[in-house]
């Protein structure tokens, strides 16, 4: 398949994000892998998937085992699939998946923007409901400085942390690159697993594990 240009992509599928924004979760979530598969539990995939097909047959194993994962662009939970209305192909186009990052963000906003008189504040609380599903939960320290790390504008988008210069995700259909910078991030194991688990639940995403295809268990 052609990969769209992100901006174009952006503006055509999300319009209500903020692109800074939109890049910066995409960034985060799957650093820009189309076909991105994140397992929330003891399982991990051995490798990513690369096409289409090998993406598909993945996730209809994982959802017919039981497994809860995450899908795509924006890593949606197969939980969502009902109520949003989308399949599991849907999640693996790239304009269909931001628009259910744009559905489940704008959802988050609208309840915090009428709980926080700062929009910053609000959109924060915003992206910690989208990475928890429960904004109640105060967003961590670590979540906001890697997510805002991708970041370089003022309000409405993502204030950035330090000097951050700003960057665009670059849509891809390998193997997800970790480029995230961890100089400034803790060596604990909690704080570099991935800041989009469900806390709650204490389940972590698993991107990128090397081993015996499909899956393995830890």
């Amino acid at each position: 398949m052609t990969i769209p240009d992100f901006m174009m992509l952006a503006a055509a599928c999300a319009p209500a994000i903020h692109p800074t924004t939109l890049s910066a979760i995409v960034m985060q979530e799957s650093q820009g892998h189309i076909y991105a598969i994140g397992i929330n539990g003891n399982h991990k995939l051995s490798h990513q998937p690369s096409t289409l097909s090998e993406a598909i047959t993945i996730a209809e194993k994982l959802k017919h085992d039981g497994h809860n994962f995450d899908i795509g662009l924006g890593q949606i939970n197969v939980k969502n699939l009902e109520w949003l209305n989308m399949s599991l192909f849907d999640l693996f186009d790239p304009c269909k998946n931001l628009k259910a990052l744009q559905i489940i963000l704008t959802h988050c906003y609208e309840r915090t923007r009428m709980k926080y008189s700062s929009e910053q504040t609000a959109l924060q609380a915003a992206l910690s409901c989208y990475s928890m599903r429960d904004f109640k939960n105060s967003f961590t320290k670590f979540y906001m400085q890697k997510i805002t790390s991708y970041a370089a504008v003022q309000v409405p988008a993502l204030v950035s942390v330090g000097n951050e210069s700003q960057k665009f995700v670059k849509l891809h259909a390998g193997e997800p690159e970790r480029t995230v910078k961890t100089e400034s991030f803790s060596d604990s194991p909690e704080e570099l697993a991935d800041a989009f688990a469900h806390q709650s639940s204490g389940v972590l995403d698993a991107f990128t594990t090397k081993g015996a295809f499909p899956l393995k268990k830890q």
